[in-house]
């Protein structure tokens, strides 16, 4: 091969090199694979709240997921927000789910709950069977069987007809599940670590935290009526509802449990397992 050949072939081969390299580097930087002509990008998350509670216990939860690019919100409910029955909360959530598919210019969506927020999702996956808009459902702390306090003192129990959903004997502990959904549960076995904590620097239970407030009442009963829980309830607990009454073995997928009670169950240990199934 003369001279001005073997150059030529040295020319061809460094370009060959050099195109073999742009396209592995190209590839390496191409967006997420596509369905349907659009990025895969983790489903939008509904968040519904519990039994006396509000869209704001998940504030720090839709900072969190909107950070790492999930589209969120959290669930006002129109009529009696706290203390409504799962049969109306599953009703108003045809409309706040429809709307917020729209919002969100989706077909399917997560659901995230805490406590009866679980059964008021689990109540309108069974009215809705034939739908697959709800690819998952993850309820943290939800009494999924029911809370023997709630069997004890509904009588005394201001947020009616909420608690009667919350007994044990509830009919609407029994409805069929979605077979188009995925059902997972995060349970609290509430076990107290004591520090002290600012601004009062009195000695406080990390797991289940005092109210920021000496003037919060409501929130000082609460913790009260949870402390007294934990001792009536039999077994691992969250202060509330009984750790297998959360995770109904044989029905639904755990994602594990954590240390916290009942009213502190939205920290970085149920987030963290939450995610796992959200970022798929």
């Amino acid at each position: 091969m003369t001279n001005n050949g073997s150059l030529l072939l040295l020319i061809l081969s460094l370009f060959a090199i050099i195109a073999v390299n742009s396209l592995s580097l190209t590839s390496s930087s191409l967006p997420l694979p596509v369905a349907n002509g659009q990025p895969e990008r983790p489903l939008p998350v509904l968040l519904i709240h519990g039994y006396r509670s509000t869209h704001n216990v998940w504030d720090e939860w839709e900072d969190k997921l909107r950070d790492i690019g999930i589209y969120t919100k959290a669930v006002t409910f129109p009529r009696n927000d706290e203390c409504g029955s799962a049969t109306d909360h599953a009703t108003q959530l045809n409309k706040i789910v429809r709307d917020f598919k729209r919002e969100a210019g989706v077909e399917k969506i997560n659901i995230v709950t805490h406590s009866k927020g679980g059964l008021d999702a689990r109540v309108y996956l069974a009215n809705n069977p034939s739908s697959d808009d709800i690819a998952n459902l993850i309820m943290i702390a939800t009494p999924n069987e029911g809370s023997p306090l709630a069997d004890r003192y509904y009588r005394s129990d201001g947020c009616k007809p909420a608690v009667y959903d919350l007994m044990t004997t509830s009919p609407v502990l029994r409805v069929e599940k979605n077979e188009h959904t995925q059902y997972y549960t995060i349970a609290g076995n509430w076990i107290s670590v004591y520090q002290f904590r600012p601004p009062f620097w009195i000695v406080d239970d990390v797991n289940c935290p005092s109210p920021s407030s000496w003037f919060d009442l409501a929130g000082w009963s609460f913790l009260t009526f949870q402390y007294n829980g934990r001792i009536e309830i039999t077994g691992p607990d969250d202060g509330i509802v009984p750790v297998n009454n959360v995770e109904e073995p044989g029905e639904f997928r755990s994602l594990g449990r954590t240390n916290n009670c009942h009213t502190n169950m939205f920290t970085d240990e149920e987030y963290s397992k939450a995610t796992r199934v959200l970022l798929g």
